[in-house]
């Protein structure tokens, strides 16, 4: 994720997004594609501590010098579920909040491409599914391909297609769903 994402540069072969080629682009040009057309979800949120849930969705505007459209943001905040809780900081939030959070700073670019490593791997098996729909929703929502790296079966009974990867080797090109995962 991270070489797809351009976090990381990698040895060989050529990553294209979008149709761009992002390692054929000067840093300062992948980093404005990167903000632009990649939203990240991290398995530990990273969230940050001093600003309120928000603060943290609307950081990567801020980031990219975009002012938030506020309609756009209650938007954001209504589908999280999260707008009585606008105003609080990460470490008032529960893990699934928190994750709701990571989700909207995803979200808020509106991103051709969303990179999602272990989104459930910190949640209980109730936020897991709550995280999912969310995913599922949004993706639809707002035109979206979700990269979703994960280790549990479960999650993929809502997604169009399943790769699988096995000591860093792909093993299966992503059939449908359920060619894939029997």
């Amino acid at each position: 994720l991270n070489c797809i994402g351009a976090l990381d540069t990698p040895t060989s072969g050529h990553i294209l997004v979008d149709g761009q080629d992002l390692f054929s682009m000067k840093e300062e040009q992948r980093t404005i594609f990167r903000r632009r057309n990649i939203g990240f979800i991290f398995q530990s949120f990273q969230l940050v501590s001093e600003l309120n849930v928000e603060q943290n969705i609307i950081f990567p505007l801020l980031l990219d010098y975009r002012k938030p459209d506020p309609a756009e943001v209650e938007e954001i905040l209504d589908l999280l579920g999260l707008t009585e809780r606008r105003h609080h900081l990460p470490n008032q939030l529960s893990g699934g909040q928190q994750q709701r959070v990571a989700i909207g700073r995803a979200l808020i670019t509106k991103p051709k491409l969303i990179l999602a490593d272990e989104p459930t791997g910190n949640l209980d098996s109730k936020n897991s599914q709550d995280v999912m729909a969310l995913l599922t929703q949004a993706s639809r929502r707002y035109q979206q391909t979700i990269l979703m790296i994960t280790h549990n079966k479960n999650l993929t009974a809502s997604v169009d297609r399943v790769f699988r990867v096995s000591d860093g080797v792909l093993t299966d090109l992503g059939g449908k769903k359920n060619e894939a995962l029997s």
